[in-house]
C-alpha cells in the first residue's frame, strides 16, 4: 500500500504542455504560415487568369466563325450580326468570375485601330485585337505579374506586367500565358 507522502506527490505533479512550449509552436506555425501564404496567393492569382484566357480563345473562336460567314470580321462584341457585332449583350464582356473586362479592337493592316470598318460586306475589318483586363474592386487588380492579357487574330499572345507596361515583353506572356 502506498503511503500519503507518494498520493501528494502523485496530485501535485502536472501533466500537459509549458507555457514555452506552446508558444515556440505558436511562433513555428506562423513562421511556416508567413512563407506558405504568398505563395498560396500567387497560385490563387495564377489559376484566375485561367477564365480570361478562357474567354478570349472563345471570343477569337466566335470571330473566325463570323469571318466564314461573312467575309469580315466583327466590330463589336454587342449588337447582331447586320450591324458588325458578335451578338453578346450590351455592357461589358466579362470572364468566368467578372475578373476580367474583355474588350474587341478591329485593326488596320499596320496593327492601328480600325475606327472606320462597320464589320459588314461595305466596310470589312480585315483584323482585330482582344485584350482582358482585370475588372478594378476584384482581387485580379492586385494581380502586378499579369495586368493585360492580348489575342489577335493572327493567334497572336502577348501580355503586360506592372513593370512591362508594353504588350511586346516575352517574358511576360509566357509567365501570364
Amino acid at each position: 500500500m502506498k503511503n500519503n507522502k507518494d498520493n501528494l506527490d502523485y496530485k501535485n505533479k502536472q501533466e500537459g504542455f509549458s507555457l514555452i512550449e506552446v508558444m515556440i509552436t505558436v511562433a513555428i506555425l506562423g513562421i511556416i504560415s508567413s512563407i506558405a501564404y504568398p505563395s498560396y496567393m500567387k497560385q490563387v492569382q495564377k489559376s484566375k487568369r485561367t477564365p480570361a484566357k478562357v474567354e478570349l480563345m472563345r471570343i477569337a473562336q466566335l470571330q473566325e466563325s463570323f469571318y466564314v460567314q461573312n467575309l469580315t470580321y466583327a466590330k463589336t462584341l454587342s449588337g447582331n450580326t447586320a450591324a458588325g457585332g458578335l451578338g453578346f449583350a450590351s455592357g461589358d464582356v466579362l470572364s468566368e468570375g467578372e475578373d476580367y473586362k474583355v474588350i474587341l479592337e478591329p485593326l488596320k493592316a499596320d496593327g492601328t485601330v480600325d475606327a472606320a470598318c462597320t464589320g459588314t460586306s461595305v466596310t470589312p475589318c480585315i483584323a482585330y485585337r482582344l485584350s482582358a483586363t482585370p475588372v478594378s474592386g476584384k482581387p485580379q487588380a492586385h494581380d502586378n505579374t499579369c495586368t493585360g492579357l492580348r489575342l489577335t487574330n493572327t493567334g497572336a499572345k502577348s501580355a503586360k506586367s506592372t513593370s512591362h507596361t508594353s504588350y511586346g515583353t516575352a517574358s511576360v506572356r509566357d509567365e501570364c500565358w
